[in-house]
């Protein structure tokens, strides 16, 4: 690993839905250690819940408040400033719960999640036959496991959407 600066200009970002992620460390910079994340989550919006196998996530959150559940916790109201752990094969849900953006600094390791949103990205745009397999089957490569049912009852308790 090399040391260096990266100005923001060069970063890349990837929108999913209307969540942006912005990268600001990635594999290549880290020697696949981790990667940092700047997210940002519009009002009322719900990052679809799951559970990694091959990567543990930390989150700061650096504006606004988010909801959160990990495992069977809820965590109503998350202010700025505090901290979340998200253990690898621990399923979590993570939400906006206010009518202004929140931004979140997502820390993952070891790296190589980022390829994820990449790759997920063109899939959310498509529609018909084979669109549901292709986005299971790239979450599965990944290691993810998508948590439906979880969706829904948030959606329902929270009053928010995907």
């Amino acid at each position: 690993m090399e040391p260096a600066v990266h100005d923001p200009s060069d970063q890349r970002t990837v929108a999913l839905y209307q969540v942006a992620f912005a990268y600001r460390l990635e594999a290549s910079d880290t020697d696949g250690d981790m990667a940092v994340l700047e997210v940002e989550i519009p009002p009322k919006t719900l990052v679809k819940p799951h559970q990694h196998s091959k990567e543990d996530e930390f989150t700061v959150v650096l504006s606004g408040r988010v909801g959160a559940r990990i495992g069977d916790t809820f965590h109503e109201e998350i202010p700025a400033g505090a901290s979340i752990v998200k253990p690898r094969g621990v399923p979590h849900a993570m939400w906006n719960v206010t009518d202004e953006p929140a931004r979140i600094l997502e820390i993952v390791r070891p790296a190589g999640l980022e390829r994820y949103f990449e790759e997920i990205a063109p899939v959310l745009g498509e529609h018909g036959p084979g669109w549901t397999e292709r986005f299971y089957a790239l979450a599965q490569q990944y290691g993810l496991t998508i948590l439906d049912d979880w969706s829904n009852e948030l959606k329902a308790k929270y009053g928010i959407t995907l």
